[in-house]
């Protein structure tokens, strides 16, 4: 495999998307089980239309097993992306049933839609 970057950079990025998920947006793909590196994103078309939601993120944060993509169409707020990532960690991680994750409701504050 070619190295693309220096590992000291390497390292630097993967602490950042270790602090968007601690201390930023992506917040809500956090978990207090193990630790998630991701970045969260939204993506606007239209001034007329909600923009698009995203979270990439992978975990655990030391050594990786799983990796995540999500994007909600008109989903408003990529908290709302990082929280259905975070519903898959804890599916994959088997840290809760199915029927409680698939229990779940999409929350959009105002707060959270203008802060993204």
């Amino acid at each position: 495999i070619p190295q693309i970057c220096k590992e000291k950079t390497l390292k630097e990025m993967q602490t950042i998307l270790y602090h968007v998920v601690s201390q930023g947006l992506g917040k809500k793909a956090g978990s207090k089980s193990f630790k998630v590196a991701g970045k969260t994103g939204t993506a606007q078309t239209s001034k007329s239309r909600t923009n698009h939601a995203l979270f990439l993120g992978y975990a655990p944060f030391e050594e990786p097993e799983i990796s995540v993509a999500v994007r909600i169409a008109y989903g408003y707020t990529s908290a709302n992306a990082a929280a259905l990532a975070a519903d898959v960690f804890k599916y994959y991680f088997k840290l809760e049933d199915v029927d409680t994750l698939l229990s779940g409701v999409a929350d959009a504050s105002e707060q959270e839609v203008m802060d993204d």
